[in-house]
């Protein structure tokens, strides 16, 4: 493949990503009104935490490992179109898995189900938009965990537990 036909196919990989990135702080937020979203949350410590508890169950109870141990943490400030205040971050770690056929992928995302169900999770749908990934959502938290890769071989089957938008220390700004 030449560059110039290499050009369109990374366009389009990155808008995907780009669009990926975006629903994914977009629909993990929760709060949906300015007083919600003004009101105090658990810190970014806080949610490190829940995360690695969350993480750690999930891995635990899936019959695959991933390849490394979890990435480090990221964190996001949460969309500026929202409807404000400024200043939320929402914050994820991921843990990769071996190229595995799609057979082991259905298996695992099965028993991701299952247990995340078991957990008070909740699936989430997000209509029109097909990326190759199970998502569910713990309707307590907003916390969100995605089985990402989960019906496409073509994309890295990742894991991917994400905060809801919250205060890093606990409290918006006065």
């Amino acid at each position: 493949m030449s560059a110039t036909e290499h050009a369109p196919l990374l366009r389009r990989v990155t808008a995907a990503a780009t669009l990926a990135v975006t629903t994914l702080a977009l629909s993990a937020c929760g709060a949906a009104t300015l007083h919600e979203r003004s009101q105090p949350t658990m810190t970014l410590d806080q949610a490190k935490t829940r995360i690695d508890s969350y993480q750690t169950g999930i891995l635990a109870n899936l019959p695959v490992k991933p390849a490394s141990n979890p990435t480090s943490f990221d964190d996001l400030e949460c969309d500026a179109n929202d409807i404000g205040p400024h200043g939320r971050k929402q914050t994820w770690r991921s843990a990769d898995f071996e190229n595995l056929p799609l057979p082991e992928r259905a298996k695992t995302a099965d028993a991701f189900r299952g247990y995340l169900t078991g957990q008070g999770f909740q699936p989430v749908s997000e209509p029109g938009v097909q990326i190759g990934w199970v998502k569910m959502k713990n309707p307590k938290d907003n916390f969100v965990a995605i089985l990402d890769g989960a019906t496409d071989a073509n994309r890295t089957f990742q894991l991917k537990v994400v905060s809801s938008c919250l205060w890093p220390n606990g409290n918006p700004p006065a």
